[in-house]
């Protein structure tokens, strides 16, 4: 598949992010669905284990399961890093068009941060229904120099009815702008960026990505429907980006592609070490 990059590159400098269709087939997916699919089915487990759900739901579709799982109001997260890493999302960061796209927006030097997050998005869920926010926000203010590449992509397709994602071209040009929290811990920027800029909602379907950069504007929409808007973002940057507020977290990434030094990328069995030393 050969990918229009000079375009790509074109609507990510003027608009903050660009919108890639069908960057990636279901073949590509599947196994990252199989990886939430066990992390889901062990949850169930422990939580029947726990006597806080009376039957596993065994049977219940990928998009549904979860939801029937936290019935009872149980705690839920923002996302899964360690819970789903595998193989599986090792394929998925290097699958060559998503390298692809990342070596267009960041240059041929491409390191993958190793902060991904599979969104576990329930049916009217206000914890994973983000505001308006720039990723730096949640970063920290030392990471608004740098060139953090995020690329979203939906494991189910998605529309206003079940949460897809908002942006507002442009606004990666306005620099890191100030914020408060809201209840739910989610920084609120302290103007109203949306009345500064249009907004442009984003219906896409599975196997779409949307690459963004760290200053621009985006949220998601509450999800209004029966069943999960599951989904998941990876991270890149140019190789030798500071990453020590990662590395703290025992979120290491690795050298994904390198045009002078191709050695250096780092294979799945390098990563899972590194990621194992890391949570010892």
């Amino acid at each position: 598949m050969s990918l229009p990059t000079e375009q790509y590159r074109r609507s990510y400098q003027q608009n903050g992010y660009v919108v890639a269709p069908a960057i990636v087939d279901n073949t590509a997916l599947e196994p990252v669905r199989r990886a939430i699919a066990e992390t889901v089915d062990q949850l169930a487990r422990q939580r029947h284990a726990e006597g806080q759900i009376d039957q596993l739901y065994a049977d219940a579709p990928f998009e549904q399961r979860l939801a029937y799982i936290y019935q009872n109001g149980a705690s839920k997260s923002m996302g899964w890093n360690r819970e789903v890493f595998s193989k599986a999302i090792y394929d998925l960061l290097t699958h060559p068009n998503l390298l692809e796209l990342a070596e267009s927006l960041l240059g041929p030097e491409v390191t993958v941060n190793g902060d991904y997050w599979v969104r576990t998005k329930l049916p009217g869920e206000r914890l994973t229904t983000l505001p308006w926010h720039q990723d730096s926000g949640y970063y920290g203010p030392q990471t608004a120099a740098e060139h953090i590449l995020s690329v979203w992509l939906p494991l189910v397709d998605v529309d206003e009815h079940n949460g897809c994602m908002q942006f507002i071209p442009g606004s990666h040009r306005w620099g890191l702008l100030p914020t408060d929290k809201d209840e739910d811990r989610h920084n609120i920027p302290t103007e109203d960026v949306a009345g500064r800029g249009q907004v442009e909602t984003l219906r896409m379907k599975v196997g779409d990505a949307v690459a963004f950069h760290n200053l621009t504007f985006h949220r998601s929409l509450m999800n209004g429907s029966d069943a999960i808007r599951w989904s998941i973002d990876l991270r890149y940057s140019p190789t030798g980006t500071p990453t020590e507020w990662l590395s703290r977290m025992g979120l290491f990434g690795f050298v994904a592609r390198s045009r002078s030094q191709p050695e250096t990328v780092e294979g799945w069995e390098t990563w899972h070490a590194r990621r194992a030393i890391s949570s010892t």
